[in-house]
């Protein structure tokens, strides 16, 4: 795919309508019952995010949910957005590629350069690198990250470990020191942070990954998020910070 020149706000229109719900609980990692408002019927919807969550997921916190026709699934819907401390806060961890995707198509988020062409879903060295673009004569290795947990104003990803995450950042260390470039953007999905910090307290080898992925070249990035009922868009460019050891008390 070709990027193209037009302006305009990078979002990703969330789906309709929405209804809201009071969260009950967690059923699996995948899996939340709801009580919708209007009717008081208890739901399951699926929960489109395997972190922990354990600040969102408050019962009685006011969601809101995509229902769609059961049929042969066993989930009345989605859950696409959480009230937390008097703002929206996304959920689904698949956002992050449809953002990024969304600049691609409209104008590459700094640092990222304009690609002639990009490529999503692609296998790299046994792993699956969610974007490879092509900007003049280099190869762009991009990985787009999900986060939606914020302690005094600093994004903390992960939220639980991710064996995954090491892999990738590995991989972008090797092909950044084989003279390609590579990339992890994150974004948090919500609009409260200043900054976002690799949690080494949450996982310690992705830490070090990122911390040697850094080493090698490939360039870390966070934007935050205004978060809406109808969209969710690419608001600001924070820093990113690396430590391979957990804060005193974490």
């Amino acid at each position: 795919m070709a990027s193209s020149a037009r302006r305009g706000p990078i979002a990703v229109p969330l789906p309709r309508p929405l209804r809201r719900a009071a969260f009950v609980r967690r059923i699996n990692r995948f899996a939340a019952s709801l009580r919708l408002e209007d009717s008081r019927a208890l739901i399951y919807a699926h929960l489109p995010n395997s972190g922990r969550m354990t600040e969102l997921l408050v019962p009685g916190a006011i969601a809101l949910v995509h229902l769609t026709r059961r049929g042969a699934r066993r989930t009345h819907g989605t859950m696409v957005l959480i009230r937390h401390r008097g703002q929206w806060v996304g959920l689904d961890a698949t956002l992050p590629n449809r953002l990024l995707a969304a600049s691609l198509r409209c104008r590459p988020l700094p640092p990222l350069p304009e690609p002639a062409a990009w490529r999503q879903e692609v296998r790299l060295r046994g792993v699956r690198i969610d974007f490879v673009m092509q900007a003049g004569a280099i190869t762009w290795l991009v990985e787009a990250k999900s986060c939606n947990r914020v302690e005094s104003g600093e994004a903390l990803f992960p939220d639980a470990p991710t064996a995954r995450g090491a892999r990738h950042l590995l991989a972008l260390a090797q092909a950044a020191g084989q003279g390609m470039r590579a990339a992890v953007v994150w974004f948090v999905q919500r609009p409260d942070a200043r900054a976002l910090r690799v949690d080494a307290a949450a996982d310690p080898a992705l830490a070090r990954a990122a911390a040697r992925a850094r080493r090698a070249g490939v360039v870390l990035v966070a934007y935050t998020c205004r978060v809406s009922p109808r969209a969710i868009s690419v608001w600001r460019r924070i820093p990113v910070r690396v430590a391979t050891a957990a804060r005193p008390g974490a």
